[in-house]
């Protein structure tokens, strides 16, 4: 049975999925025993596997030749062992599901859900369906661009949920130009949702300086834009702005481990975060996620 992977990413691609469904095995193994439910939500499941053209690849070569299809986060959470009991996918794109249930059915023993649909309308759902009294579970948030609303982020907090978040640091530090006087309400907009406040912009942004130097004495006086104020954080500031976010509603997050690019410019940062407040879950669970982020 063929499916149809898809095309996008490069070597960050197979570590986030190395990483998580690492994580995947650790967590069922240290389940399995404890007479709980244990759930896989998958919320941008995708096809279930994809494919990227390796940079170094001899553009003489055709295509196919140069191409390798790889176990996406969706094939390798029903190849889990021990298997989750309960497994939920969410895809909007047709043909992906399409090519999702291909793969499901590869699994026969999998307990496997296929939900259509926006992924933070669907994980709000599930959040709220589920009994989490007798369930524990992770879910892994790889959105396409800035897709994650901080009000489902919010949601996730009150479950018992372990949390892989591969936030999309890029789409961020790419909606926040250098001169406030060209943050446009679509790009303030997108930042304020993902981050869940407009408190970003006064961290983000400062003034310019008015003491006056040799130098700007000597300088012709410019044409301000906006209102003059210029972007000082850097992609550490911004990150770690994220993890302060992320601190308000989850009772633990680990520093992430940014992923980069084939330039080695940040293109991500995998984030592993708990909404379970349990010592003992937690004691359990950390070593293990600090372990998987150290050794990327």
């Amino acid at each position: 049975m063929t499916t149809t992977p898809q095309k996008f990413g490069g070597p960050w691609s197979l570590i986030k999925v190395d990483t998580v469904a690492r994580y995947y095995s650790a967590f069922n193994t240290a389940l399995k025993n404890r007479g709980l439910k244990r759930v896989c939500i998958d919320a941008f499941a995708g096809s279930g596997d994809f494919q990227y053209r390796p940079r170094d690849a001899s553009p003489l070569f055709d295509e196919a030749e140069v191409v390798e299809t790889h176990a996406g986060s969706a094939r390798r959470a029903l190849a889990t062992e021990p298997p989750f009991d309960r497994i939920v996918f969410i895809e909007s794109a047709a043909k992906n599901i399409d090519a999702l249930s291909k793969v499901a059915l590869q699994f026969p023993k999998a307990n496997v859900e296929i939900l259509r649909g926006d992924a933070n309308v669907e994980v709000r759902k599930l959040c709220k369906s589920i009994d989490w009294r007798d369930t524990r579970g992770v879910i892994f948030l790889d959105p396409f661009g800035n897709s994650v609303e901080w009000s489902t982020i919010g949601e996730i907090g009150k479950t018992k949920l372990d949390v892989w978040y591969l936030f999309p640091l890029s789409g961020v530090y790419r909606n926040v130009p250098i001169d406030r006087g060209d943050l446009t309400a679509d790009k303030q907009g997108a930042v304020t949702r993902i981050l869940g406040t407009s408190e970003w912009e006064t961290k983000f942004y400062e003034p310019p300086s008015r003491r006056p130097d040799l130098f700007s004495a000597l300088e012709a006086p410019r044409e301000p834009t906006g209102d003059g104020n210029r972007r000082t954080a850097n992609v550490d500031a911004i990150e770690a702005f994220v993890l302060a976010r992320l601190r308000t509603i989850f009772p633990l997050v680990l520093p992430p481990k940014r992923l980069l690019g084939a330039t080695k410019a940040p293109l991500y940062s995998l984030f592993f975060a708990m909404a379970n407040t349990s010592p003992q879950a937690q004691a359990v669970a950390v070593p293990i996620a600090k372990h998987l982020l150290a050794g990327i």
